[in-house]
């Protein structure tokens, strides 16, 4: 990936870096995460510096998800033409830019030739999602059938997203970034609980993806083989009656997502990842998911609204129902 080191000064207010820090990137040769996912980015650089970056992971034929879309102030408001240039790693693009100028106000023109002209020059961003959603899902037919779905801090470059690469879908559900004390975790504890809760690795990871596929129509196998791969990442199962009922992702400073049966099997998952956590845990929730996560949010020592936009609708192939936390900026739930 080109000049890591750099990249990091464009995304680290972004959610995954958020979430995994330095393992997200191949920087000071962490075991990273994109190095094992096939999430797919593009590189835009002005000369040989990068300035701007974004990828997207594939979740089905229909749907994608955006995990970051990052540019450097400086040119959020410029026109610019671009060029591929050749890179060794398919699923990692690099455009060099050419010609770059203010931006160019199209609105005189008809709204026909502003939606459907062909263009070589676009704002930085439209290239970006542009690439991005064609070496994906492909630009064909979107909007007739398929979406696709970002996250990112509420207000946030809001106006790109919705005007200029045509995020425009809101979701009907309300996100947030909280950070708790880990106490609160470990206070859902219970001694008189059935629920038991194992360790697994990459090795042993049948038994999360067969309850994965529960939760969703998506085939997440090389996403949750590449987030196991990571460094720092561990995972645990929760067991009731010899079944499994639910599953937690983490690291140290942040829960990246779990979800359980019921309220009981949620709980039992945060006290025992919780135990071998630093001492402010943060995580991602959507609003009235329940009383743990209610509790949660009230006692939270930090919230940060969270936006959900999409391309055409809503996504409704989740049932969110069973998930207590999102993996926000990595995957789709």
């Amino acid at each position: 990936m080109l000049q890591s080191a750099a990249l990091v000064d464009i995304v680290n207010k972004t959610l995954p870096y958020q979430a995994l820090g330095d393992s997200l990137l191949p920087v000071n040769n962490n075991a990273e995460f994109m190095s094992h996912t096939n999430a797919m980015t593009v590189t835009i650089c002005d000369g040989e510096e990068p300035i701007a970056f974004g990828s997207i992971v594939k979740c089905n034929e229909r749907q994608a998800y955006v995990m970051l879309g990052e540019i450097n102030k400086k040119f959020q408001d410029k026109t610019v033409w671009i060029e591929q240039a050749s890179v060794e790693n398919k699923l990692n693009y690099v455009y060099k830019i050419t010609k770059s100028v203010p931006l160019i106000d199209y609105s005189g023109e008809c709204h026909f030739e502003q939606t459907f002209r062909t263009r070589e020059e676009k704002p930085v961003h439209l290239h970006m999602l542009d690439i991005l959603i064609n070496n994906s899902v492909g630009l064909v037919n979107m909007d007739i059938s398929k979406n696709i779905t970002v996250d990112f801090e509420k207000y946030s470059n809001f106006a790109s997203w919705r005007d200029t690469v045509g995020f425009v879908v809101g979701d009907k559900n309300l996100f947030e970034r909280i950070t708790v004390n880990r106490f609160e975790l470990l206070s859902f504890a219970s001694d008189n609980s059935d629920v038991t809760v194992e360790d697994v690795n990459v090795e042993k990871l049948g038994q999360v993806l067969d309850y994965d596929s529960e939760i969703s129509i998506y085939d997440r196998e090389e996403f949750l083989t590449a987030l196991l791969k990571t460094g720092g990442v561990s995972a645990k199962i929760a067991k009731e009656n010899g079944q499994v009922t639910g599953y937690i992702v983490n690291t140290n400073d942040n829960i990246l997502q779990c979800y359980g049966e019921n309220e009981k099997t949620q709980k039992a998952l945060f006290s025992s990842a919780a135990a071998k956590m630093n001492a402010k845990v943060t995580m991602y929730i959507r609003k009235d998911a329940g009383q743990p996560m209610d509790q949660l949010s009230k006692t939270a020592e930090s919230r940060t609204p969270i936006t959900r936009l999409n391309t055409r609708v809503i996504v409704s192939t989740v049932k969110y129902n069973k998930v207590a936390c999102f993996n926000m900026g990595l995957h789709l739930f």
